[in-house]
């Protein structure tokens, strides 16, 4: 995707497709997620968010959504995961004229210096946007909105690099405005969209 053109979502969202696809994805595997269950597949979100062109697309691809909700001026999430992503959203929204600002959330509070579980401002009132690489069940991503609620600032949507449509995340679903740039669905078809 050239740089030099204006962002178009659509080619953007296929060639994010295509590099999950040979990047991030394996199934045929046995492993334990971090929600603690098993499956027979994997999205490693940090094989995309962490690649120059994979984390470019995110970031626009967020950005592009967001054009809409001027109100959200912050995006951030649970530390490792949404590191990058948030941190990428925020650089290229200056670019943009968006002006978003990054947060991190601690999966702790520090245990010294402020105490602090978010790195960041964020203000009671402030609407944000909380960001996660994939969602299985939606707990880590229910832990930054409840570190995000506990300062005041209002989770208006979440964002996902992939969903995994597991079951366990229909109340996750139901609760919150979740929009995955990727769904498994989309990853697992082998046509041409």
């Amino acid at each position: 995707m050239a740089m030099s053109e204006p962002f178009d979502p659509v080619a953007g969202k296929q060639r994010l497709l295509q590099l999950v696809r040979e990047r991030a994805y394996e199934d045929g595997l046995d492993i334990v997620l971090a929600s603690g269950k098993r499956s027979d597949f994997y999205i490693d979100g940090k094989k995309v968010s962490l690649h120059p062109e994979g984390l470019y697309l995110i970031a626009h691809l967020i950005l592009d959504q967001l054009k809409s909700h001027a109100e959200i001026t912050a995006i951030g999430g649970l530390t490792l995961g949404a590191d990058p992503i948030a941190s990428a959203v925020a650089a290229q929204s200056f670019v943009t004229e968006q002006n978003l600002s990054a947060f991190l959330v601690r999966k702790q509070a520090k245990d010294h210096g402020t105490g602090s579980r978010i790195e960041g401002d964020l203000a009671a009132g402030q609407k944000v946007a909380i960001i996660e690489d994939t969602i299985t069940t939606g707990a880590s991503a229910r832990q930054a909105i409840d570190a995000v609620r506990a300062v005041g600032a209002i989770p208006v949507m979440v964002f996902a690099l992939a969903d995994r449509e597991d079951p366990e995340a229909a109340a996750f679903r139901e609760e919150f405005d979740l929009r995955p740039l990727l769904t498994l669905a989309e990853i697992r078809s082998k046509g041409h969209e």
